[in-house]
């Protein structure tokens, strides 16, 4: 899963500082990258900035680890998430004799501003949060994916700018705690969640999907602009209903394909719904071995799932595993449920899963 933080303080810091503050904000997010953590600090005259990471390895196992750093040291990286059209992207720069040091897909993104600037982030598919400190233009760059499925949000207060996967990292070193935001309730009151660019805190925002957070370090201000994707459209409006389904097959085995490159075992949430049963179908069908798949069902028969998947799980042949939740889970684990949304979030089914 992972996760970044980041700290901008308007002011000279002691690189001291700036750690013990990314620290105090990767400590309340272990949870989401178990396996190491990397940080990097800069302390300027005019201005101090530091950035981390908590890493879950997915990709590069050995080599990619976090900052990641131009070869002159003047651009570094984190990142959270995947880029699924990462080994195509590098190819490209291969051809153009670019040179990588790991098989990540961070250092795709790193080489790629190197080559592109900004206009790099459009040519990202996937799912992803990162921010990119640029010493030869002095500036910050925190960027969000398209759908903006990984999680981003920052807090630009008096003398220092905060930026984080979760929310509670933020909290951790703000110096007091925010006012609730009345326009953020408001919306949770209507919609069971809190949308971007809105949190439930004044003064604390999401980074709105598919844009980028500019900072000019020299003089602290901050512009939100919007990636500008080429999306394609050319869908013809007489295609035949056999010919629609050749392409929606044809689309969602790709979509699979491009979401499945790992160092590391792969499986499936399989509720046993259509989605999910068509997603671990084309996962099933592409990879050699068995497939593992999981479902969560319940003790009370009305509401259990569980045998929906299992047909499905028999079908395509996947090693299947059930877990099987009862009230008193519910009961002894709705603190720690709640403490991990950081916000109000209103969504039932997030309660088993």
């Amino acid at each position: 899963m992972c996760g970044i933080n980041g700290v901008f303080f308007k002011k000279n810091k002691s690189e001291k500082e700036i750690s013990g503050t990314l620290s105090k904000m990767n400590g309340k997010i272990i949870h989401r990258g178990p396996d190491e953590d990397g940080f990097y600090a800069k302390a300027k005259q005019e201005f101090s900035i530091g950035m981390a990471m908590r890493r879950l390895s997915i990709i590069d196992l050995s080599t990619g680890k976090q900052p990641m750093f131009s070869e002159d040291g003047k651009i570094a990286i984190v990142f959270n998430g995947e880029i699924y059209n990462y080994r195509q992207l590098k190819n490209d720069l291969l051809k153009k004799n670019v040179e990588f040091l790991t098989t990540s897909d961070t250092e795709v993104i790193l080489r790629l501003y190197e080559q592109h600037g900004t206009s790099s982030f459009k040519m990202l598919d996937g799912m992803f949060a990162f921010s990119i400190f640029d010493e030869n233009k002095n500036k910050l760059l925190i960027t969000r994916d398209f759908f903006g499925e990984k999680p981003l949000y920052y807090a630009n207060f008096e003398n220092k700018i905060f930026w984080a996967s979760e929310l509670k990292s933020i909290m951790a070193v703000a110096d007091k705690k925010p006012e609730i935001s009345k326009e953020g309730l408001n919306l949770y009151l209507q919609l069971t969640y809190i949308p971007a660019p809105f949190s439930i805190y004044e003064g604390i925002h999401k980074l709105p999907p598919n844009h980028y957070l500019e900072l000019d370090c020299s003089n602290s201000s901050t512009k939100i602009v919007e990636i500008e994707n080429e999306l394609q459209t050319n869908i013809d409006p007489d295609i035949s209903f056999e010919e629609a389904k050749r392409q929606t097959h044809d689309l969602v085995t790709e979509s699979v394909k491009s979401r499945s490159v790992a160092d590391v075992p792969l499986g499936t949430f399989l509720s046993g719904g259509v989605d999910s049963s068509i997603v671990s179908l084309a996962l099933a069908q592409q990879e050699e071995n068995k497939i593992d798949t999981f479902s969560v069902g319940f003790e009370k028969k009305s509401f259990d799932e569980t045998d929906k998947s299992r047909v499905v799980a028999d079908i395509i042949g996947s090693s299947h595993h059930e877990f099987i939740i009862s009230v008193d889970d519910l009961k002894d684990n709705i603190n720690n449920i709640l403490l991990n949304f950081d916000e109000p979030f209103a969504d039932s089914s997030s309660l088993p899963t």
